[in-house]
């Protein structure tokens, strides 16, 4: 598909490949998952774990930007319904909460962390809360705070983050925001990144949330210039356009 609701191609390719990069080793470069969103030639990518990877990761965008946000809520069965999506790479049973056969222990850079068994109804209230209260100049950080609790949470037996981060762009999808939230991918970002979702994961550390909704506001200043840019007259002085950059102060 060439548009995506309100937002670009290359800006769902960025999303797409954010996720794939951190969360679960994609290969592929940027452009070749741009190229691959565009056409769906499976000989763009690296591999054939990559191609079922980027199948899941555009099926589960697809359906997080047509989801019916105006008249349809952001629920748990919203959230099941993106990992539901994952049919290649995830769970056995994509959509389906884990129980006590299922137990998640996640290696973090500052220990071990073991998730309680997910319980139904304290799901259901985290979303709710966090999207009864998400409004104004403040979304992105509620975006970001649905992100890391569905993470810690891992509901599911696979796709959590992967799940997470799309239901974290719902919210900004639902309130008309055009610009997604990303993870970062180079390995400084993902330095202070892994360091601070587990410090959110062992000791409910809130720094993660300031952090990256202020580098995914930088992204998103950093994103307008390069379209100004390529705005411009082409007798204009060439620029390199980077997709990264440093670390926000906080």
């Amino acid at each position: 598909m060439s548009e995506y609701r309100s937002l670009s191609t290359k800006q769902v390719a960025w999303l797409l490949y954010s996720m794939g990069r951190t969360f679960d080793g994609l290969q592929s470069t940027f452009m070749a998952t741009e190229k691959f969103l565009r056409t769906g030639n499976p000989q763009v990518v690296n591999s054939k774990a990559d191609y079922n990877l980027l199948l899941d990761l555009r099926q589960a965008a697809e359906h997080t930007l047509h989801y019916d946000y105006a008249h349809e809520p952001i629920d748990m069965a919203y959230v099941q319904s993106i990992n539901a999506q994952l049919t290649r790479t995830a769970a056995m049973e994509p959509g389906k909460l884990r129980d006590e056969r299922t137990p998640v222990m996640v290696n973090t850079s500052l220990g071990r962390y073991e998730p309680p068994v997910p319980d139904s109804a304290t799901l259901a209230s985290l979303i709710r809360s966090t999207v009864e209260r998400a409004i104004g100049e403040n979304i992105l950080e509620d975006a970001v705070r649905l992100f890391v609790d569905l993470a810690k949470m891992q509901p599911f037996g696979d796709g959590n983050k992967r799940t997470a981060l799309l239901a974290g762009n719902g919210l900004l999808f639902a309130h008309g925001d055009r610009h997604p939230l990303t993870v970062p991918i180079s390995d400084k970002d993902r330095t202070w990144f892994d360091r601070e979702l587990a410090a959110y994961y062992l000791n409910n550390d809130q720094t993660i949330i300031r952090h990256l909704a202020r580098w995914n506001r930088q992204q998103a200043l950093l994103a307008e210039q390069r379209d100004n840019e390529d705005d411009m007259p082409s007798s204009a002085p060439e620029q390199t356009h980077g997709m990264q950059m440093d670390s926000p102060t906080l």
